[in-house]
C-alpha cells in the first residue's frame, strides 16, 4: 500500500510537471525560438542524456528496439510539431485541454488496428469531448481558431503514437525504445528546421530565458518524468496510471492562468469541463473493461 501511495504521488507529480511544460513551451516560443528548432533541441538533448545513461549501465540494445523506437518517434514528432506550432496561435491552457483529448481517439484508432468496436460510453465521451473542443475553439463568427485546429490534429497523432507503441513494445526495454524515438523525432525536427526555418538552430544566441525553458523541458518534462512514470507503473495498473496522468491538462491550465495570465473565461471553463468529463468517463470505462477482459 505504501508503494502504491508513493506511486500515485509520483504520477501526480509527473502530470503537474507535464502540465507546466505547456507554460515552458509557450515561454520559449514567445522568446523567439522557432518550433522546429525547439523540438530538435528538446528531443536530441533527451536522446543524448538517455543514451549516455544506457552506455554507463552497459544496457544491451536490440535491433527491434531501435526499429520500434524509430518508428514511434515519427508519430511522436508530428504530435509535438502540431502541438508546438499550434501553441503559437492559441493559449497554453486551451492547448493543454485539447491535447488531453488524445485519450478519446485511442479506442477508435485501436478499433482500426484490431476491429474491436468501442463501447457506447466511448461514443458518449467522444460527443462530450467534441462539444468541449467546440466551445473552446469556435469563434464568434463560427470559424475555428487555427491554433486550436492544429492542436486537435496533434491529439490525433498522440493517440496513434499510444496505439502504435502499445502494440509493439511487448517485453522490450522501454528505456531503449524511448531513447531511439527521441533520436528519430529529433532528426525529423532538424529536417523541419532546415526546410522551414532556414537553419535557425545553427544561429541561436541563447538568452537565459530560452536556455532555462529548454533545459526544463529536456531534464524535467522528458527525462525525470519518464523515470518516475516507469517506476510508478510497477506498482499500479495501467488504467490507473493513465487516469492520473489525464490531470496533466488541468495542471497545464492552472499554470497557464497563474504564470501566463491566460484568461479564465466562462467559455474556457465550460469547454475544459466537458473535455475533462469526457476523458474521465473514457478512462473509467477502460479501467472497468480491463477488470473483465485483460486484453482490451
Amino acid at each position: 500500500m505504501n508503494k502504491e501511495f508513493l506511486s500515485r504521488i509520483g504520477l501526480f507529480s509527473v502530470a503537474a510537471i507535464w502540465g507546466s511544460g505547456f507554460v515552458a513551451t509557450k515561454i520559449a516560443l514567445n522568446s523567439g525560438i522557432t518550433p522546429y528548432a525547439m523540438l530538435t533541441i528538446r528531443f536530441l538533448g533527451a536522446f543524448l542524456i538517455i543514451f549516455s545513461l544506457l552506455k554507463i549501465k552497459k544496457t544491451k540494445i536490440t535491433k527491434d528496439e531501435i526499429k520500434i523506437g524509430s518508428f514511434a518517434g515519427i508519430f511522436l514528432f508530428f504530435a509535438f510539431a502540431f502541438q508546438t506550432v499550434g501553441l503559437l496561435y492559441t493559449t497554453s491552457s486551451k492547448n493543454a485541454f485539447i491535447t488531453g483529448a488524445n485519450v478519446i481517439f485511442v479506442p477508435f484508432i485501436y478499433w482500426m488496428f484490431t476491429r474491436k468496436k468501442p463501447s457506447l460510453i466511448i461514443y458518449l465521451s467522444s460527443f462530450l469531448c467534441f462539444l468541449g473542443i467546440g466551445i473552446l475553439s469556435i469563434e464568434n463568427n463560427f470559424s475555428i481558431n487555427y491554433g486550436d485546429f492544429l492542436t486537435f490534429i496533434c491529439a490525433i497523432f498522440f493517440g496513434i503514437h499510444i496505439v502504435v507503441l502499445g502494440s509493439k513494445i511487448n517485453n522490450h526495454n522501454p528505456l531503449n525504445i524511448n531513447c531511439f524515438q527521441m533520436l528519430s523525432a529529433g532528426i525529423l525536427g532538424l529536417i523541419g528546421n532546415i526546410l522551414f526555418e532556414n537553419f535557425y538552430i545553427f544561429n541561436i544566441n541563447f538568452t537565459f530565458e530560452q536556455g532555462s525553458a529548454l533545459s526544463y523541458l529536456i531534464i524535467f518534462n522528458t527525462l525525470l518524468c519518464y523515470i518516475i512514470q516507469t517506476i510508478s507503473q510497477k506498482y499500479l495498473e495501467p488504467s490507473k496510471v493513465s487516469l492520473i496522468l489525464t490531470t496533466e491538462m488541468v495542471f497545464g491550465s492552472i499554470f497557464s492562468i497563474i504564470i501566463l495570465n491566460d484568461p479564465l473565461t466562462l467559455k474556457t471553463f465550460m469547454g475544459g469541463f466537458f473535455i475533462f468529463i469526457s476523458i474521465f468517463l473514457a478512462e473509467t470505462n477502460i479501467s472497468l473493461k480491463k477488470k473483465k477482459e485483460p486484453n482490451f
